[in-house]
């Protein structure tokens, strides 16, 4: 899935369950960073304040195995059940670590998340437990089960869904998986399966006692509303923008929260808490010769006495504790037995 998912349905997922919008602004931002938190920062270093991050996601699909794998299976691509009916493939393969939808693992993540009370943790798992939708049948792994590669695309790696390009993460892409049985992949009917059961997931946790048949109308609304949003098929994601017009016009009623929904800045969390000085070439800037560029910027809190209170710290925190007690629950589970690289 993509900022549209992550950020913008999640937002409104949130606030639909009954979050305050304050809240689901912090939910549907950890769950879009996530995709954005790539690159590792030394804050204050050689200070009593140090602090480095982990990353939750990379761009760079040549990192060594184990690199992949403490990012991929964790925040991406949860293992599931390889015996699901929807990963029946026309070769007859199944694989440990491949992503099924709505899988126990990816529930227990949920679970563990919401149980913590934390709200980045919480938008962190929903990012996962959302992409056990889209990114089914691929593995968090450098593996040929992913292979879609034909004769006019070799070389391509193996990697998560890679070879699929973005089919997987449009909303409103219908594709083929010719690996697949039933091979017709329709995005738009997964993301409003995923919706729905977030929606259950943080539903239920506001309100343990929500009567069955309001949370089931709840679904349904928002099915609807949704369905709405996202619109018409959209082979060649031509109408994003019309899409996060609709998705920012229904936060402003009622059952969405009446609040804006104000535009996604990857940013906004590190600029808050940090200074940067920039030695060369800015080290967080897209232009490639910057990997190659032998002068480290130097970052250091705006607030020393204060950081750990802030927004990107928090989410930093977050992450380590999702990775913790995600790889917990994996190794009693899917990867219970396998010969995969030290974690």
């Amino acid at each position: 899935m993509n900022i549209e998912f992550h950020y913008h349905i999640t937002h409104l997922i949130a606030a639909r369950a009954g979050f305050p919008p304050e809240d689901a602004d912090i939910i549907a931002i950890s769950s879009q960073y996530v995709d954005d938190n790539s690159m590792i920062f030394k804050i204050d270093k050689d200070r009593p304040t140090a602090y480095s991050n982990y990353i939750s996601q990379t761009m760079n699909i040549l990192k060594p195995k184990a690199k992949l794998f403490r990012i991929y299976p964790i925040f991406h691509f949860i293992p599931g059940d390889p015996k699901t009916e929807s990963a029946w493939r026309k070769d007859g393969q199944m694989h440990w670590l491949n992503t099924t939808p709505n899988s126990e693992n990816a529930n227990r993540i949920m679970e563990t998340a919401l149980t913590s009370g934390n709200l980045y943790r919480t938008g962190i798992a929903i990012h996962g437990y959302a992409d056990t939708w889209a990114h089914q049948n691929f593995t968090g792994y450098y593996n040929d089960f992913n292979a879609m590669t034909g004769p006019l695309n070799p070389g391509i790696f193996s990697i998560g869904h890679a070879e699929a390009f973005h089919n997987p993460d449009w909303p409103a892409l219908v594709w083929k998986d010719k690996r697949l049985i039933k091979n017709r992949v329709d995005n738009k009917s997964r993301f409003l399966d995923a919706a729905q059961h977030i929606l259950a997931r943080l539903a239920k946790h506001m309100d343990p006692q929500i009567p069955q048949d309001e949370l089931q109308k709840k679904q349904t609304e928002l099915k609807k509303d949704l369905g709405l949003c996202i619109g018409d098929r959209d082979q060649s994601n031509d109408f994003s923008k019309k899409r996060i017009a609709r998705y920012e016009k229904l936060a402003e009623t009622a059952p969405y929260g009446m609040a804006a929904l104000k535009e996604y800045e990857q940013d906004r969390w590190l600029d808050d808490a940090v200074n940067e000085k920039v030695w060369g070439l800015r080290d967080r800037s897209d232009f490639t010769l910057a990997r190659w560029d032998p002068l480290t910027d130097i970052y250091t809190w705006k607030d020393p006495e204060h950081y750990r209170g802030t927004h990107w710290y928090r989410f930093q925190e977050a992450v380590k504790q999702h990775q913790s007690d995600t790889l917990g629950i994996l190794k009693e589970t899917n990867l219970k037995g396998l010969e995969l690289p030290e974690l």
